[in-house]
């Protein structure tokens, strides 16, 4: 029996007034559990596959499945139930004069019991490790801060997938660590089908499987290492690779063989570690 939860089946969207189609004749699925990484530059079409997954647009052709629920004007409401999305500025998801009440909007508006919410609101906010910061006003916190709140409010309602779309691009360095280690801690934790839209192309180390969009088609798909040792096809479409996977390229020109390209830095230094004692 298939795994797959999320389903495009041969999906395009057209804008309206636009002169060419956002997204081309696009298929692919997502098991449960997975973490799938879609990137590609501006105008390639990964904002609007973010939007078609949630019902935020309908396609023009083709068919989005979420779990059991084909995307239809009868079926919206049961996907969004079942789908949370974070977005580039957490200020913009911010209603609540505390983060604990923001974080119980969305479950107030699903009708979810008192007590029960506040169980669920106290849990998302340990989660992300935001708890003792339930009383105070959203505005006063960092980026990665809000950032966290806002992935806690998703939490709460305790959905299947999560998108996150863009959802770091507006962090610093350290903010942009601190939400993704959220993520990976709380998808590990609770199996959440993760479908992270971006651009940061060392945020997609983390995921298990990568499509690259290009000119609105699925133009490459594997997993992580499998498509940056396509560096120079990534590099033609205006992508590039991670700093680690440009540094192995200077390392190799400069002479010095690696047995095995990898992602991790640590696997790196002790490739470097051992050719360094075998000399």
């Amino acid at each position: 029996m298939s795994n797959d939860f999320v389903k495009l089946d041969h999906v395009s969207y057209k804008y309206e007034d636009a002169p060419d189609f956002a997204v081309k004749d696009v298929s692919f699925t997502v098991e449960k559990g997975e973490w799938l990484a879609i990137v590609g530059h501006n105008g390639s079409g990964k904002s609007t596959i973010a939007k078609l997954l949630n019902g935020l647009l309908f396609p023009t052709d083709g068919m989005v499945k979420i779990g059991h629920f084909k995307l239809g004007e009868k079926t919206i409401w049961d996907i969004r139930k079942q789908v949370g999305m974070v977005f580039q500025n957490p200020d913009n998801q911010f209603v609540g004069a505390t983060v604990q009440d923001d974080v119980a909007f969305g479950l107030e508006n699903h009708g979810v019991p008192h007590e029960l919410m506040v169980e669920r609101v106290e849990r998302a906010l340990d989660e992300v490790g935001m708890k003792k910061y339930a009383l105070h006003e959203p505005s006063r916190l960092s980026g990665g801060q809000k950032q966290r709140v806002a992935i806690a409010g998703v939490l709460a309602l305790q959905p299947d997938v999560i998108i996150l779309d863009e959802a770091t691009s507006m962090l610093d360095p350290r903010g942009r660590a601190e939400v993704m280690e959220t993520i990976r801690v709380m998808r590990e934790r609770e199996a959440i089908t993760v479908i992270s839209i971006t651009h940061d192309l060392d945020e997609v180390v983390l995921a298990d499987r990568v499509i690259v969009m290009n000119q609105g088609t699925r133009h490459l798909e594997g997993t992580p290492k499998e498509i940056f040792e396509q560096a120079q096809e990534m590099r033609r479409i205006g992508l590039g690779v991670p700093f680690i996977m440009s540094l192995q390229e200077k390392i190799e020109l400069a002479g010095i063989p690696l047995a095995d390209r990898s992602l991790v830095e640590g696997a790196l230094m002790e490739q470097l570690w051992t050719l360094h004692l075998n000399k």
